[in-house]
């Protein structure tokens, strides 16, 4: 509004700028619409033109037969957006009255019309009680988006039709619509070029553009697309789905990763900002079943004068039917320079890369000005802002500021009514950037780049459809997407989004948010102008490195940050669920460990510091605020602490039966409380179980799906929850897929097995404050012992919603955070909505505090709480309840997949798949050690701090200040969560100061006495104490509310289900007020003579209803089929039971029914919507989106006049005319037409029906006018059952008898009942799980490998060797593995987990040092395509030919599937990919395309030296690197033995493709430095840059102190693998020939007894080699006990195990020397070296040890008596290495660690590396000891870019420049 003051103005209003500004800020929303519609009805629109004008109905979709009136809003649009929101306006100027309704129609307008010509209209039925039923000839309700007016002058009323038409025919609508308005089309064939086919991320233009301009082609090194932050998961995860499917991709367990202000990584503008939610105050859509209400047209260009009538000008106007622009709309407004009148103009949103940091903020105040100057003086009606100007030397604008900026610029200069403002720019592609663009200002955006990622993807493969059509469905998926976000607010269209800033900063400095995002203020501060440039230009340098990368480099896939899935890279995105953090909590949770949650907690509290606000908090000193550290002993104890935990909303279905219940009795054991999500729950679990334990959730939550809500399931709660939102996806309804709805997840959720749940957004009966208030009304008379807690969402403003709920009679209120959360949701809403719980919490108490509220209610947050540190600050926040979802999920087993909604969940917690439960390991005591590990925490805090009970931490904040740590990196304000509400200015002037709760909730209005509730609970008294039917007759008024939901608590409390039907029958005469017979159990008829309000039958849970007009009104004429008699939202969630309403409802009637049997006679908009069982009969007309959503039940619509088929949403049902007889092949189910007749007879025995009468008179004939509404899923799943027989047993189980009391049978008590039942915790066969284990290890059919089921449909197959027999007398190469469809059969069983432990290091021996990116190259494996995943391998790998054969597979060991199955065969499909690219000649030389004149020497060529010198030399830098030995490899070449890896076809085809590309290896004495002939160290250090010293650790370990040690024959092991493997090739033979060729090995044991002392590899080694050279015979002789043949319970998962393994060498030398048997002896120490007299070894002698646990280690004993002789010509020791040989580092002036090893720095990304010489740096096992040929490599690629750092300097670098640029500001 602010915006159109520059043109606002009328001859009716002078001088109205004086009154600007129409309305200010502090006005409510209706104070605002108040304000303006009386502006506008005074310039001389009339008050009904200007009600249609503020609030109009959903035009866009709804059949409208009068196309003048679709017309007349169309032109109404082009004046102003629509007022979204629920409103029922009243209207008058005392000539004329009126009411209209808005769209949504969820407000309730009901009114009446006497004989006398009173109109009483309110929003509710019966205001005036001495209206008597006989004088009322009219009962009606305003519809959506109708308007009715009263006209005083002529005494008569003007219905909705007649005023509209009258509207609609005031001017030639269509004409000017016709003639004046125009449309992209139009715009096209004036440009006169077709649409773009390739787009390209430069500019072909700016400004006008020549109309011949060439299309250049695609971005063939993805530059645009690095520069602008796309990533390969980007593409992947994001865009692939959306232009494959049209549809957003799904996620689930929520967002773990650091705020965008937290973060170290290059993270957008965008995702600073959270979305905006309705929760209470204003009420969500539904964009899926309702989207009927929401549209995505808009006009953009010029407004005119709001005040102005109508008139052609209105149409001069750009209609856009979507604002995501596809190319050849982009070009179209390109070109429209001329096109009636209009002109474009172009701002280039580039800057030179040259201003650094302060280009940012100087170029946005260009392109505002450039804007605002071509609107002035350029009389442009288009402003399009374009970064197509990207380049080397140019860098994109963040678009978010750059649309803010100019928009609000515009704004204040009164330009932006006269403009249009379109962003065409590369950086948006989520639908959350291009919803920030719309809500900030944008009228439409092109995402060019994300076309161009989605030719990336057809290019590579992974998409096959012609151009245009993925365009399309990319665009149908942004625009599904916008319709969420909005429907999220409650707003219905487009227009009434854009520019509304319906989104929160949270990190933004208030300059940023002051100039970009006016009134927008992020509550904690944050980034600055300088700082966002730094880091756009970091982003920038991925596409346009300021340093030579090799373009190869560059077209090897896009980067991947891991912001949605975890991935152990440089610079990828940090995870909360580290990999390590959750293998800590297991194993505290399993063993109940206080040294591993210790580990955990720590690790954690690190990643909390790098993540969240609370990170950035410490706890003062007590002494700072008066306290003192106290004896743990005075603390609360731990069992009173545990008692305030509970467990996340976690619905059945969402998780597995087993994880669900063993949570429950976790937390019932506990003290706790758990919860049962919105699922519902099984009434078997409100049995104990056999050992007392009990299965039943203290909380039971009511969401807006209501599955499973019954009267049953509300008695056995100890708190009921009501779900507002969600924290992992708020403004949204939880998703569960179908594949995870199984028979029993179907009947617990009364829904149709297979088809997938979406749940409505809250609005069918929390809309407003006063509905929820009404809803906790409910269900304190369902349960009135039960606590009523509501389920919020953190955001801004939470704490007036807060405060709102504790006057609704909350007792509960719980503050969810947007991080973690366990449920599936588009990624949209897990990545992009609510925010952190500090935010809301600290809001929510201080605000309850200040209102003097606080003490009367609870509250709760949850948020990824894993510590105790994290309760501690929650309590200090105002928490005094802790919410831990996802911790004891990963207790019970939970590993992070991320795959929930695919119901794969390996671990048997997060799938539904019977196979997979099996896997569920989980058991209580792991929940319980975690949990009281926690508390144990807490109240060690405590105890430090200075608190000796919970209670005295509540509400504390002043115990908490920033952390000075961190003060000067995060550029938070922190200082609005720190202030105490208790110190706040205001607390105490409303109410007392309470920092906590203190009281009860006032109650007084449940059931007070003398009202009705407490009369039926009188009059029903015998039932209730020994079952006796009793028939009452009451008054009833419309105070009355909740009408018979109390008696049918006590009823279930006392009698569960067993009374019979109508044992309690109550005659109610009068109008009822709200939920008239909420969640009425069996055994209850309420029969109500009059009409009823909004929520009649809500959650109807076995009980009879029946309404019917008075008696005397039907008398008198009134008649019934054409009246309302019941309000809105009627049988909302009702289960069980039966109901007749004689006369017509409001809207959504039987909303979300899934099992009532009921009749109406008549229904407004949204019948049925997602109705899941039950039949309904609708016997008169329907409003429009029938069945929407409908998936299960059957509804008949008597339909004689053939109207019915335009109102019904066919999305998932089918409908067909009704026929006669039980073969008719259209039939729901064969008797079908029987249940119908029968429906209609009850209706008329209990309510007199005319309607019903009169059908059943002509029946059958009548049942031809019937129309079948069938969902089309439930017919398939009737045909799997009885064909609709239960239903109809049911059916007859609810009905009354015929004399209006049942017979007194005597019921069973539900105390009584429960006693005999027990509940038992699903088993499952072991037997059944042997079945599974005979699966191929091989596929040929690729059709199999789909899906990604295949770990569990396919078993592993190790690397295949060659026959022992073969290759035991050569030393060729052991592996032959060239079956590629065996490797991509096992490629095809890896699951892509969330959070990959096999490219983690978890610990030093366990996962994957490199990171090598796993599951992305399995998954290209699988599909075939080696290529690219040849191209993923090297992104991490330098040498996978070297791992590939002699790594022992730490990856494998961390593998996920390890934990239920064999690991994914991961190193062998690793060895195919290198071995195949050989084949292929993709390993080919990668030439640096430029030197830096840079020089680096590199001591030893081993797996480090070889990484660090491949790694400089792409950097540009010229390599050199010297080794001692004759030929380059190190341990490759010369420790390793030939069989194991061929030195000629793999160590020297790869040194020799480096010598191609310029590494320079000097071997040899030249290269033996420090030596003669070779340079000297001091001189390597002078003529280079830098020097790396990579020599390894070669200093084996030896048993000097063993008697005989200095014999001949006992030798180090690496002598003779060095000497044989020399000696083979200098021979030149590795075959069969290789004794015959030359010389033999220096050290020969053809004929000798071996004996190796050492496992591990090079032990291994040296049996192989024996073996090879014909030994006699091997014993290997291993100091450690003999492993378990299975993962020992000392290496828990994922750590590197120990168990028993037999190699290669094993193999060859049992079978060869030992018949068959192993030949290792364990638990052997050797004592003594025996020797001959020529000094010869000839035995060893050895003894047994025992190995006991002693003092926390293992420790050993000889056992006596065990000695003993073992011939022996020949000793090996295996027994590792030492370290580096010292004499070259004191040559170097390097300094040695205690350990012997090169002492250097720690660190990764640049930093470490460096030794004492500041030239000198270090890597590999010279520098960490003896370790994997990986971590060499890992090692080498980390020390090299510490190099590069060193020797080019900081400021080479884009980002680092910045960095330091920053670091003086702030100095």
């Amino acid at each position: 509004m602010r915006s159109r003051e520059a043109l606002i103005a009328s001859p009716l209003l002078p001088n109205i700028e004086e009154t600007f500004p129409l309305f200010n800020e502090t006005q409510t929303d209706s104070s605002r619409l108040d304000n303006i519609m009386e502006v506008i009805a005074l310039a001389g629109r009339s008050l009904a033109e200007t009600a249609l004008l503020m609030v109009p109905q959903s035009w866009e979709k709804t059949p409208i037969t009068q196309k003048e009136l679709k017309d007349f809003y169309k032109v109404q649009a082009s004046a102003m957006e629509p007022w979204d929101g629920p409103a029922l306006i009243c209207f008058t100027d005392s000539i004329t009255a009126g009411a209209c309704l808005d769209r949504n129609g969820l407000r309730p307008c009901r009114y009446y019309l006497t004989r006398d010509q009173r109109v009483i209209c309110s929003s509710e039925a019966g205001v005036l009680p001495n209206i008597q039923a006989v004088d009322v000839v009219e009962k009606g309700r305003l519809q959506p988006g109708h308007i009715m007016s009263f006209d005083f002058v002529q005494h008569r009323i003007i219905y909705n039709d007649e005023v509209k038409s009258t509207l609609a025919k005031a001017a030639p609508y269509g004409e000017w619509i016709a003639k004046e308005m125009f449309t992209i089309a139009d715009l096209k064939t004036h440009a006169n070029r077709p649409a773009r086919t390739i787009p390209s991320w430069r500019p072909s233009f700016m400004g006008h553009a020549p109309r011949d301009v060439e299309h250049r082609p695609a971005d063939p090194c993805d530059q645009g697309l690095r520069a602008f932050g796309y990533t390969s998961e980007a593409l992947e995860m994001l865009i692939l789905p959306m232009a494959d499917k049209g549809a957003e991709a799904m996620g689930s367990m929520g967002n773990d990763t650091p705020l965008a202000c937290l973060s170290d990584l290059p993270r957008p503008v965008f995702d600073f900002f959270y979305q905006k939610f309705a929760q209470v105050s204003n009420p969500p859509i539904d964009p899926i079943r309702e989207s009927m209400v929401m549209s995505l047209s808009a006009w953009i260009g010029p407004e005119q004068n709001l005040l102005s009538a109508l008139s052609p000008m209105h149409c001069r106007r750009l209609w856009l039917e979507h604002p995501c622009l596809l190319l050849g709309d982009m070009d179209a407004i390109y070109g429209l320079g001329g096109f009636r009148g209009w002109n474009m103009h172009a701002v280039d949103t580039t800057f030179p890369v040259s201003e650094g940091t302060h280009g940012v903020l100087r170029h946005l105040n260009r392109v505002c000005n450039e804007a605002c100057d071509a609107i002035r003086f350029g009389k442009c009606q288009i402003i399009v802002l374009s970064d197509r100007a990207v380049s080397p030397e140019r860098a994109p604008l963040p678009s978010l500021l750059c649309a803010g900026a100019v928009h609000q610029a515009l704004v204040r200069e009164k330009l932006r009514v006269l403009t249009s403002v379109v962003v065409d720019s590369g950086e948006p592609f989520e639908v959350a950037h291009q919803c920030l663009l719309f809500t900030f200002g944008a009228d439409a955006v092109c995402p060019y780049n994300a076309y161009e990622a989605i030719l990336k993807l057809k290019r590579d493969g992974k998409l096959a459809q012609p151009d245009d059509a993925l365009y399309k469905a990319y665009q149908d998926a942004i625009g599904f997407g916008i319709l969420k976000v909005m429907a999220k607010m409650g707003i219905s269209t487009f227009q009434s989004y854009k520019g509304a800033q319906i989104a929160e900063p949270i990190g933004l400095h208030d300059d940023v948010t002051n100039l970009c995002f006016t009134g927008s203020l992020s509550q904690v501060g944050g980034l600055s102008f300088e700082q966002i440039a730094e880091r756009t230009l970091r982003l920038h340098a991925r596409g346009f490195p300021r340093f030579p990368i090799p373009a190869h480099q560059l077209s090897n896939g896009l980067d991947n940050d891991g912001k949605y899935h975890l991935r152990q890279l440089d610079g990828a995105e940090l995870h909360l669920n580290d990999p390590m953090a959750i293998a800590k909590l297991q194993e505290a949770a399993k063993t109940n460990s206080r040294t591993a949650y210790a580990s955990f907690a720590a690790i954690h509290n690190r990643l909390v510091g790098k993540s969240c606000l609370r990170g950035q908090l410490i706890l003062r000193d007590p002494q700072e605020y008066q306290l003192q550290a106290i004896p743990l002993e005075e603390v609360e104890p731990v069992a009173a602490i545990v008692k305030r935990f509970r467990t996340g909303a976690m619905s059945y279905g969402s998780i597995s039966m087993e994880a669900h219940a063993t949570l429950a009795v976790a937390m019932n054991k506990l003290g706790g409380k758990s919860n049962t999500g919105e699922g519902g729950e099984d009434p078997a679990r409100f049995n104990l179980m056999e050992d007392g334990s009990s299965a039943n959730s203290a909380i039971k939550q009511v969401a807006s799906g209501r599955f499973g809500v019954t009267i049953e399931y509300l008695t056995n709660a100890k708190e009921i929850q009501i779900k507002m939102a969600q924290g992992a996806k708020p403004g949204e309804g939880g998703e569960l897929p179908g594949a995870k709805i199984g028979e029993h997840i179907a009947q617990c959720r009364n829904s149709t097995p297979g088809v997938g749940l979406v749940s409505p957004p809250p609005h069918h009966d929390i809309y407003s404050i006063e509905d929820l208030a009404q809803l906790i009304h409910d269900l304190k008379n369902a349960n009135p012992d039960a606590d009523i807690s509501v389920k919020l969402v953190s955001e801004a403003g939470v704490g007036v919603v807060a405060a709102g709920v504790a006057k609704c009679k909350a007792d509960h209120i719980l503050i969810s955070g947007s991080e973690g959360g366990t449920g599936a949701s588009k990624w949209t809403g897990i990545k992009s909505a609510g925010a952190c719980w500090e935010v809301g919490l600290a809001e929510s108490h201080q605000t309850l505090v200040l209102n003097g509220l606080r003490g009367r209610v609870s509250l709760e947050t949850d948020g990824n709480m894993r510590t105790g540190r994290d309760v501690i600050i929650a309590a200090l926040l105002g928490a005094e309840q802790f919410g831990f979802s996802t911790a004891p999920l990963i207790a019970m087993g939970c590993i992070m997949m991320r795959k929930c909604h695919l119901n794969t969940c390996p671990v048997g917690i997060a799938t539904q798949d019977p196979e997979l439960r099996k896997k569920f390991e989980g058991m209580p005591e792991h929940v319980l050690n975690y949990l009281f590990l926690v508390a144990e925490e807490v109240r060690s805090l405590m105890a430090k701090h200075g608190f000796r009970s919970m209670d005295e931490l509540i509400g504390r904040a002043d115990v908490l200040t920033v952390d000075p740590s961190r003060f000067f990196k995060t550029p938070l304000v922190l200082q609005k969560l720190l202030t105490p509400a208790f110190q706040m200015p205001d607390a105490g002037k409303i109410g007392q100061v309470e920092n906590r709760k203190l009281y009860p909730q006032d109650h007084s209005n449940v059931m007070p006495p003398g009202s009705l509730t407490a009369k039926l609970v009188e009059e029903f008294a015998p039932t209730l104490q020994d079952g006796r039917p009793v028939l009452c007759k009451l008054e009833t008024h419309n105070l009355d509310r909740s009408v018979g939901t109390g008696l049918a608590g006590k009823v279930s409390k006392a009698w569960g289900n067993s009374l019979a039907p109508g044992t309690c029958h109550a005659k109610l005469h009068g109008t009822s007020g709200q939920s008239f017979g909420a969640f009425v159990g069996k055994g209850i008829f309420l029969e109500l003579e009059g009409d009823a309000q909004d929520y009649f039958g809500k959650g109807l849970s076995g009980g009879v209803l029946s309404v019917y007009p008075s008696k005397k009104a039907l008398e008198a004429g009134f008649v019934s089929q054409k009246n309302v008699i019941i309000g809105n939202v009627a049988l909302y969630g009702a289960t069980m039971g039966l109901a007749f309403v004689r006369g017509m409802c409001a809207e959504r009637f039987a909303v979300r029914n899934s099992g009532v049997w009921a009749v109406v006679e008549g229904a407004g908009d949204h019948c049925c919507e997602y109705m899941t069982g039950g039949r309904v009969a609708v016997l008169g007309p329907c409003g429009s989106n029938f069945a929407a959503g409908m998936s299960g039940g059957v509804a008949w619509v008597w339909d004689p006049d053939d109207k019915f088929e335009p109102q019904v949403n066919l999305e998932m049902v089918e409908i067909s005319r009704m026929k006669h007889g039980t073969g008719s092949r259209l039939a729901a189910y064969p008797h079908e037409s029987d249940d119908l007749q029968m429906l209609l007879q009850e209706h008329v025995r209990f309510t007199g029906s005319t309607v019903a009468s009169d059908l059943l008179s002509r029946w059958p004939a009548a049942l031809a006018e019937f129309v079948r509404v069938f969902p089309v899923d439930y017919r398939k799943a009737l045909d799997k059952t009885d064909r609709g027989a239960a239903g109809t047993r049911q059916f007859k189980e609810w009905l009354p008898s015929s004399t209006g009391l049942s017979s007194p049978s005597k019921p069973e008590s539900a105390v009584a009942s429960q006693k005999k039942k027990v509940f038992r915790m699903p088993v499952h066969d072991i037997e059944d799980m042997a079945k599974i284990t005979a699966r191929p290890f091989v596929v040929n059919d690729v059709k199999q490998l789909e899906g990604n089921r295949g770990f569990l449909q396919l078993s592993r197959a190790d690397i295949k060797k060659r026959p022992v027999e073969q290759r035991s007398s050569d030393f060729l190469e052991i592996y032959e593995h060239k079956d590629v469809q065996k490797v991509r059969t096992q490629a095809s069983r890896c699951m892509d987990c969330g959070t990959p432990f096999c490219h983690q290091s978890v610990t030093t021996a366990s996962g994957c040092p490199l990171g090598n990116l796993i599951p992305e190259w399995n998954e290209l494996v699988k599909n075939g395509d080696m290529r690219t995943a040849f191209e993923r391998l090297r992104q991490t790998n330098n040498f996978p030919e070297f791992t590939g054969r002699v790594c022992p597979a730490p990856c494998e060991a961390a593998c996920v599937l390890g934990i239920i199955d064999d690991p994914v065969a991961i190193k062998s499909t690793e060895l195919f990919i290198v071995d195949e690219a050989y084949r292929q000649g993709w390993m080919q030389p990668r030439l640096p395309p430029a030197r830096t004149g840079k020089k680096v020497a590199i001591v030893g060529s081993g797996p480090a030296g070889l990484a660090a010198a491949d790694e400089l030399n792409r950097m540009g830098h010229t390599v050199t690197v010297f080794e001692r030995s004759d030929r380059p490899g190190g341990l490759m070449m010369y420790g390793v033995p030939n069989m194991k890896t061929d030195k000629e076809e793999v160590v020297m085809q790869r040194i020799r493709i480096m010598e191609h590309e310029g590494i320079e290896f000097v071997c040899g004495e030249a290269g033996d430095i420090g030596k003669e002939g070779a340079p000297s160290p001091q001189h390597l250090i002078d003529s280079h840059d830098a020097v790396l010293l990579a020599t390894g650790a070669t200093l084996g370990r030896d048993m000097d102190r063993v008697p005989g040690r200095n014999l001949k024959g006992v030798h180090l092991a690496m002598e003779l693998l060095h000497s044989n493997t020399k000696a083979l090739l200098d021979n030149g033979a590795v075959n069969l020939d290789w004794r015959r060729k030359g010389s033999l090995p220096p050290i020969d044991v053809a004929g000798k007894h071996v004996v190796v002392i050492g496992g591990g590899d090079t032990g291994n080694d040296c049996i192989g080699t024996s073996v090879r050279h014909g030994a006699t015979g091997i014993v290997n002789l291993e100091l450690l006990p003999k492993p378990p043949p299975s993962r020992a319970p000392s290496t828990p998962w994922p750590h590197w195990p120990t168990q028993y393994r037999i190699d290669y060498g094993h193999e060859e030398a049992a079978r060869a020397v030992n018949d068959g048997n192993d030949i290792r002896v364990f638990s052997a120490t050797t004592k003594e070296f025996v020797g001959d007299a020529d000094g010869n070894v000839r035995n060893v002698k050895i003894a047994d040890v025992e190995w006991k646990h002693k003092d926390g280690r293992m420790q050993m004993t000889e056992v006596p008596g065990t000695e003993r002789l073992i011939r022996a010509d020949a000793v090996f020791l295996a027994l590792g290495f030492l370290g580096p040989e010292s004499p070259l580092a004191q040559k170097f002036g390097v300094q040695l660690t205690e350990r012997g090893n090169y002492k250097a720095d720690f660190g990764r990304q640049g930093v470490g590396y460096r030794t004492s010489n500041p030239k000198v740096f270090a890597a590999g096992d010279c520098r960490r000891g003896q370790s994997l040929v990986v971590w060499g490599i890992a090692e080498g690629r980390e020390a090299s870019k510490a190099i590069n750092r060193y020797i080019m300097g900081p400021a080479y670098f884009t980002s680092e420049r910045v960095s330091d640029s920053i670091a003086s500001a702030h100095l």
